[in-house]
This record gives structure tokens, sequence and C-alpha cells, in this order.
């Protein structure tokens, strides 16, 4: 009797179809639940499928700042950062981290008005309302910020 010897060059493969027949299966699904969920505007939809797109619709919409305490500070005759974006509802705070005074005041008319702030001195404002706001210190005009409240 002659042993006959083959090589499987296959061998690997069966393990690798194991794997990803199911994956492969578990897309097909998930892309099909997704179109069985589409619906016209305006009409109803129904089902887990639907259920699950709409879930993910509301993960990936993007959301405004959150309506934390934010700081700027006053150190080299600037402010830092120059322009802050926050959500509405936020609190700004300014600390003064040189040794000469600074103002936060509002450009025009507008709420800001810290007063003199020296070393080590705060201020701190509630942004209720959006919009964007220019700030300047009187003691030294060429510093400038802004703060943009959004929605």
């Amino acid at each position: 009797m002659t042993e006959r010897s083959s090589t499987n060059t296959d061998g690997n493969g069966h393990a690798r179809n194991r794997i990803a027949r199911p994956l492969v299966a578990a897309g097909a699904a998930v892309g099909i639940a997704t179109l069985g969920a589409w619906t016209p505007a305006g009409a109803p939809s129904h089902g887990a499928a639907a259920s699950m797109v709409s879930q993910v619709v509301l993960k990936a919409t993007p959301k405004s700042p959150a309506a934390a305490a934010q700081h700027v500070t006053m150190a080299n005759f600037a402010y830092s950062p120059a322009t802050l974006t926050v959500g509405e509802g936020t609190t700004v705070s300014w600390t003064n981290n040189d040794a000469t005074p600074h103002t936060v005041t509002s450009s025009g008319s507008g709420p800001l008005n810290s007063g003199t702030l020296n070393k080590g001195g705060s201020y701190n404002y509630t942004f209720n309302t959006p919009g964007t706001y220019a700030y300047y210190c009187t003691i030294h005009p060429f510093m400038h910020g802004t703060v943009v409240v959004m929605k």
C-alpha cells in the first residue's frame, strides 16, 4: 500500500469561513433591517429595526458645548483663549495671572464689567443668551477677547 500525502492548501480557509460567514450574515441582517425600517417622510415606522435606526441617529447628532464652567486667563497682556465658544447657561471665569491689573469690559454696550482685577483676581459671568460677546481691557485696550454663546 502506498501512502499518499496531500497538502490541504485550504486548511485555514475552513476556519476563516467559519468566522467570516456569521460576520457577513450579521452585516447583511443589519443592512436589511435598516432598509426595512425606512419609511417615507411623515409615515409611521414600526419595529425594533426602526427603533435601532432612531437610536443610531440620536447618537450621531452633534451636541453643542456643555453648560459647564469655562476659564479664561489673563497673562502676558493677553486673554487665553482669545475666543471661547460655550453653550448657553455656561459660566465663564476670568483670572488675572499678570502682575499688572486688567479688566473684562464689553466692547460697546454689553453685560461684561469686571472692574479692575489685580494679580490673582477673578471675575465670573453666566451667559444665558446666545450671541457673540466681544470684550477688552480698559487699561490695555490692545487686549481683546470674544465669547461665542451657542444655543
